[in-house]
């Protein structure tokens, strides 16, 4: 779909969306329209807005995360480095989440990439992680057996409708020693 017609499925989306005032809603109302096409309607129409001052919007953005408990389940925390195309870094977050297991501050910290990434209004997103097993679930290579994995699993996947593209990228501890540091010093705060 573009330029006019692009237009008019996004004014009649957004309109329900605005009467309506929930997703479910408007796929009842709107027969076949999804959450993605919804989400797309809405950044569509961020895009045609202007960027909040500070705010420069990304096309592509490159998202270094990293999850740690120490012990491992014990104290938790993430780490996140966002860079552009041009490889400069616009945003870092360190966040302490509380007791978990390696496992789930890896979740955490993919969600907290993402949520940054949009902020920014990232068209595109490539999430780079030291976790084979986060990088292999969010990709379906491998099954996600344990319930709160699937629920942020979920809420990762949830994420990713927001965005034009996300794609994975598997690398190793000293290409993403950034993000390990910050979770690292975020658990070295509150312990």
């Amino acid at each position: 779909m573009k330029g006019p017609q692009l237009k008019e499925e996004t004014y009649r989306i957004l309109k329900t969306l605005a009467e309506e005032k929930s997703f479910r809603s408007v796929k009842n109302k709107l027969s076949g329209v999804t959450d993605k096409e919804i989400w797309k309607a809405i950044s569509h129409a961020a895009s045609m807005l202007k960027p909040l001052p500070g705010v420069e919007k990304q096309r592509i953005v490159k998202v270094y995360v990293d999850g740690a408990a120490v012990p491992n389940p014990g104290p938790s925390g993430i780490g996140v480095v966002i860079y552009d195309e041009k490889k400069k870094k616009i945003k870092e977050v360190k966040k302490y989440i509380g007791l978990g297991s390696n496992n789930v501050a890896e979740y955490k910290a993919l969600i907290q990439g993402l949520k940054e990434s949009k902020k920014l209004l990232a068209e595109s997103v490539n999430i780079f992680s030291d976790s084979e097993l986060i990088v292999n679930q969010m990709k379906g290579r491998f099954r996600i057996n344990d319930e709160k994995l699937k629920r942020l699993s979920q809420q990762a996947k949830t994420l990713e409708d927001k965005f034009e593209e996300v794609n994975y990228h598997l690398i190793g501890r000293n290409e993403n020693r950034a993000a390990d540091q910050l979770a690292n010093t975020a658990i070295k705060k509150f312990t």
